[in-house]
């Protein structure tokens, strides 16, 4: 050791002396010399620095490349510890077989943050079924269906991964969102159930809309959002678990579940969507969070064989035809902090006459004598009414004296109502109070009154320049001359086959026209000038309509089924919705807001080169709709211009995505429908 000390410290100084020796000598050079050298040392020089570079890199990549040493040392170390986590999951699958034969392997779904199998969500996670798994992979690895799954951007780990045949990044999951991706309906096993895996953070909008024959969902408690149709239209699903830890449900996450029969709400869920479970025509129990604050527009509309829920304690309010059309609901309690029901919220909920509110609620009451009649109270005194439970079956109903509003939908539940007698008092009408009343004959004032009017079974208002409402019984409807405005609602009459629209006319709400399901013409005066879009939108005409507008009308006119502006250049609404095909003509730059809802028989529409804008709502319920292509020259589409369009699966936009914002418009099944040209 010694002698090889002095070895090195006798080439350093031999080293040292001719580097001196050296330097003397080009010191002692003519300059002229040193310049006619100097560019060959500089070569030279240049020509030793990229040699040494070509030797460490190839030094390098000995080491650390692909195939070097040190990775080839973490490639074993990585081959083995996930070979480990292979035996183990198998070894899990091995003993519950054991205990169990019925166990089900392609049941097993197990993350960091959640467990489950044979349809169950259990208690643990990933660790439980392999106990050996590090920390660092906690959020790495994923059992789905009852195989491993590596979800990494590592290319070592890809590389080992493949290598041992496990999946690598196999479903579409962006910050925990699981989205809407033809590839991610692969989560559905084969015995038709879907466990959300636990990676997941939220379920994106539409994700689910529509699958076919899905019957059970498991939704762990590391999902926190629910969003918009997540599962809407999947007429099959049985089954929903949904695990405490989910906060939010979007809007018509869940509509027209119609074999869902019960589903429980964890209490931390503070929000539920409007439309949620909207015409879940089977589902019959609901045990909803105790922390739910207001039931949204339309939540358990339509949910006809609805006949027990629990109103939550922190409940303030019950919005707009949250629960319309539940027919076989007969028991409410209303919580003492609720201080706002939408009048039409219990719209045709014909069984509902056990309707209790806490005696400390300081905004409703119930009629002592009546219970099922619900009051608004202002400082004490009764002054609208809001629901006539208890006069469901009557043929004649009388309003007291003192009540100065009729709240939207009030008389709704009547439906046997054949005369009606109205206090002096009453100064508001809602919009739909008189919806889908079919038997009624005669409305009357006994006492008179100074804000309406009846003549023969008409219903005006503002000095007669209203229509605010004709008997649903009429087999023909003639609109006064004096009448200016047709407001909604007014109209619904089921046995009427024309209409004639005066001259003196110039304004048609929407919903003006309600259920006239026989209806095959209607002839527009010359004085409309406020024609709203969906002015016969829900009038459910079975056969085919004509529609003429008189050619005096400065502001519409009929063309190509269609509704247009004057000048052609925008769409107000469709004529008859019975056509397969609906063209727009060229020249059209405009398509209104609700323009087509409800168009929900044609199965394309063509849209003009010239079209610039589509309003929203544009294209709601248009439900028999399954593909339409947008032209480049559309600049705008407005929100949920798609709405409910629940077979719609192609949307073609002729533009490079981002080009239009707020894709896909409210379209079901989300962004898996979209076709962006991206040349």
């Amino acid at each position: 050791m010694v002698k090889n000390k002095k070895k090195l410290r006798d080439e350093k100084r031999n080293f040292k002396e001719t580097l001196e020796i050296r330097s003397e000598s080009i010191l002692k050079l003519n300059p002229k010399h040193i310049r006619k050298m100097s560019g060959i040392t500089l070569l030279a020089l240049v020509i030793t620095i990229v040699v040494l570079i070509i030797l460490a890199t190839v030094s390098i990549n000995m080491l650390f490349g692909e195939n070097g040493l040190v990775t080839s040392a973490n490639m074993a170390t990585l081959m083995s510890e996930f070979s480990t986590y292979i035996e183990e999951k198998e070894m899990f699958d091995a003993s519950k077989k054991l205990e169990d034969l019925n166990y089900d392997e392609e049941t097993l779904n197990a993350s960091k943050g959640s467990l489950a199998y044979d349809e169950q969500v259990r208690e643990g996670n990933i660790t439980t079924v392999i106990p050996s798994m590090r920390d660092g992979y906690l959020d790495k690895f994923e059992i789905i269906k009852g195989e491993l799954y590596v979800n990494t951007a590592d290319d070592l780990e890809i590389r080992v991964a493949q290598a041992l045949g496990l999946n690598v990044n196999p479903y579409l999951i962006i910050d925990g969102v699981l989205m809407s991706a033809n590839q991610n309906l692969g989560l559905q096993t084969g015995s038709n159930t879907l466990t959300i895996p636990g990676s997941v953070t939220a379920i994106g909008a539409g994700a689910f809309s529509g699958v076919k024959g899905l019957k059970e969902v498991i939704i762990p408690g590391t999902v926190q959002e629910i969003r918009a149709d997540a599962f809407s239209y999947n007429t099959e699903i049985e089954k929903v678990t949904i695990q405490n830890g989910t906060v939010s449900i979007g809007e018509n996450a869940f509509r027209r579940c119609t074999n869902l029969q019960e589903i429980t709400i964890p209490d931390s869920v503070i929000e539920i969507g409007n439309g949620a479970f909207y015409g879940c025509t089977n589902l019959t129990k609901v045990q909803l969070s105790n922390n739910i604050s207001i039931l949204n527009v339309s939540v358990f509309s339509s949910c006809n064989n609805l006949t027990e829920i629990n109103m939550p304690t922190n409940l303030t309010q019950i919005s707009d035809t949250a629960f319309w059309y539940c027919y076989q609901l007969n028991n409410i309690t209303i919580p003492a902090g609720v201080t706002s029901i939408a009048s039409n919220a219990f719209n045709n909920c014909t069984s509902l006459t056990n309707i209790t509110i806490d005696p400390a609620n300081e905004v409703y009451e119930i009629d002592e004598t009546q219970p099922g009649i619900i009051y608004i109270k202002e400082n004490g005194v009764r002054t609208s009414l809001i629901m006539l439970a208890p006069m469901a079956n009557e043929e004649t109903v009388r309003i007291s004296e003192g009540i100065t509003r009729l709240e939207d939908g009030a008389l709704s539940i009547c439906t046997n109502m054949k005369t009606l007698e109205l206090p002096s008092s009453l100064s508001s009408i809602g919009g739909n109070t008189f919806w889908d009343l079919r038997v009624l004959e005669n409305i009357s004032f006994p006492q008179g009154n100074n804000n309406y009017t009846v003549q023969d079974g008409y219903l005006y208002g503002n000095n007669g320049t209203e229509l605010i409402y004709a008997v649903p019984t009429k087999t023909q409807i003639e609109i006064s001359e004096n009448v200016q405005t047709i407001k909604s609602y007014a109209i619904q009459n089921r046995n009427i086959t024309e209409l004639n629209i005066p001259n003196t006319v110039t304004t048609i709400d929407s919903s003006a026209l309600r259920n006239t399901t026989n209806l095959t013409k209607i002839h527009i005066g010359s004085g409309v000038s406020n024609l709203y879009s969906q002015f016969k939108s829900w009038s459910n005409i079975q056969n085919g309509l004509e529609i003429e507008i008189d050619g005096n009308n400065q502001n519409y006119k009929v063309e190509n089924n269609l509704i247009l502006t004057k000048d052609g250049t925008e769409v107000v609404t469709y004529v008859d919705k019975n056509v397969q095909t609906q063209e727009i003509p060229t020249n059209v730059v405009k398509i209104r807001d609700y323009a087509f809802t409800g168009f929900n028989i044609t199965t394309e529409i063509i849209l003009p080169n010239t079209l610039k804008e589509i309003g929203k709502f544009a294209f709601q319920y248009c439900e028999q709709l399954t593909a339409i292509e947008i032209p480049s020259s559309v600049e705008s589409i407005g929100d949920y211009a798609f709405n409910n369009c629940s077979n719609l699966g192609t949307i073609k936009i002729n533009k490079t995505e981002g080009d239009l914002v707020g894709a896909p418009w409210g379209a079901p099944k989300g962004d898996r429908v979209l076709v962006w040209n991206e040349q």
